[in-house]
C-alpha cells in the first residue's frame, strides 16, 4: 500500500509499504480522508528522521485485532489522536481531560493518516454516520476548538475576538456564536480572503492584526481566543476589557518566550488560560456539530487532494494567495 513519509517540510516521499496487521486491542482502518494540520507543517521543518504523516483522520473499520469486537467491519470512524487512559487517578476522579496516565494513541505506527491503511487503538476509534468522511476528518481540529471554548467558558452575551483565522479558530468562532456570544470579531494577517469570508459569514467583524488596527480595539472584548504565535500575545492583551480572559492554543516554533506588563494584567483582573486538547476529547460532540451545520465543514474544507497528488496539497498551503482554508487528502 502507499504511505506518505516526510523529512523536513519540503522532502516528501510516497512509499510502498506492507499493509499493517492489527495488534491486540487495535483495529485496521481503511483511510477515507485526512486533513493537513498547520502545526504539522510547522513541525515538519524540525524532523531529523523520516516520519509518517497525518493525524486528522476519518476511515472505515477494515478488520479487528485480537481482543476487540465492538466495532464491525464497514463502520465509519473518526480517530482520536490520543485518548484518556481511564485508569489514572485524574481519570477516575472525573477529570479525563487532565489525564496523566499512559494515554492510548496511534503515534508510532508505521503509517498514519496520509496512507491507505493504518492501525489504531480501539479506544481511539469513534463511530459516526450521516456525515461525509471529508467533513468527519475535521473532528480532531473541531475537538481542539471545543476544548478552547470550554476552557474560555464563553457565556451568553459575551464579546469574543478570535486571533488568527485558521481552521481551528474559524470552528471556535462558529462555536462561540452557537454558545450565545453577542459580538464576534476576527483579527489576522491580510492575504487569505477565503478565511476572512468565512469569518464574516459567521457574523464576525474582520480586522487586520497590525498594531495600529489592534489599538483601535482597546478593551473591546470579554474574550480573546488566540490561535496565533506567542509573540502576538502582548499586543493582543490590551484588547481585553476589565476582567477579560485570553485563551491560548498557539504554539511557538522558536519564539515561545514573551513578556507583558504584569501590573496592567493584575489591576485589570485579566486571565490567561492554556487550552491543550490532549487527550483528544469531545469527538461525539464535534461530529454532531459538523453533521448539524453548527460548524460549517463544507466551507472550511476548501480543497480535496488525492494522495497521489500530495505535493500539490502542501503547495496550496504554502501560498496564502491560493485561498486554502483546510486541505484534506483522500486515497
Amino acid at each position: 500500500m502507499k504511505a506518505l513519509y516526510y523529512l523536513g517540510d519540503k522532502t516528501l516521499e510516497l512509499r510502498e509499504v506492507p499493509e499493517p496487521v492489527p495488534g491486540e486491542n487495535e483495529y485496521l482502518v481503511k483511510i477515507e480522508a485526512c486533513g493537513i494540520c498547520g502545526t504539522d507543517v510547522s513541525a515538519m521543518r524540525a524532523a531529523r528522521d523520516w516520519q509518517p504523516f497525518g493525524h486528522e483522520i476519518a476511515g472505515v473499520v477494515d478488520a479487528p485485532g485480537p481482543g476487540v469486537s465492538h466495532l464491525a467491519p464497514g463502520m465509519r470512524v473518526a480517530l482520536e489522536s490520543s485518548s484518556a487512559c481511564g485508569t489514572c487517578a485524574r481519570c477516575r476522579n472525573g477529570r479525563p481531560g487532565m489525564c496523566v496516565g499512559r494515554a492510548p494513541n496511534f503515534w508510532g505506527q508505521p503509517s498514519l493518516g496520509c496512507a491507505e491503511f493504518m492501525n489504531a487503538p480501539a479506544i481511539c476509534c469513534v463511530p459516526y454516520d450521516g456525515l461525509d468522511p471529508v467533513a468527519a476528518s475535521l473532528a480532531e481540529p473541531a475537538g481542539v476548538a471545543l476544548d478552547m471554548i470550554h476552557t474560555a467558558d464563553i457565556g451568553i452575551g459575551d464579546s469574543v475576538c478570535i486571533a488568527g483565522p485558521g481552521p481551528i479558530a474559524l470552528m471556535a468562532l462558529a462555536l462561540a456564536k452557537h454558545r450565545g456570544a453577542a459580538r464576534l470579531a476576527c483579527v489576522g494577517r491580510p492575504g487569505n480572503n477565503a478565511r476572512f469570508d468565512i469569518a464574516r459569514g459567521l457574523g464576525a467583524e474582520v480586522h487586520d492584526i497590525a498594531p495600529e488596527s489592534v489599538a483601535r480595539l482597546k478593551r473591546a472584548f470579554d474574550h480573546l481566543l488566540v490561535a496565533t504565535p506567542p509573540s502576538t500575545l502582548p499586543r493582543l492583551l490590551p484588547m481585553l476589557s476589565f476582567g477579560g480572559r485570553a485563551t491560548y492554543i498557539g504554539i511557538g516554533h522558536g519564539d515561545a518566550t514573551i513578556s507583558f506588563d504584569a501590573d496592567d494584567f493584575h489591576f485589570r483582573k485579566l486571565q490567561l488560560r492554556a487550552s491543550h486538547a490532549t487527550p483528544a476529547l469531545y469527538f461525539p460532540a464535534a461530529l454532531a456539530f459538523l453533521a448539524n451545520g453548527v460548524i460549517p465543514g463544507e466551507r472550511i474544507v476548501s480543497h480535496r487532494v488525492p494522495l497521489l497528488e500530495i505535493q500539490r496539497a502542501f503547495d496550496l498551503l504554502r501560498d496564502p494567495a491560493n485561498g486554502a482554508v483546510k486541505v484534506v487528502v483522500t486515497p
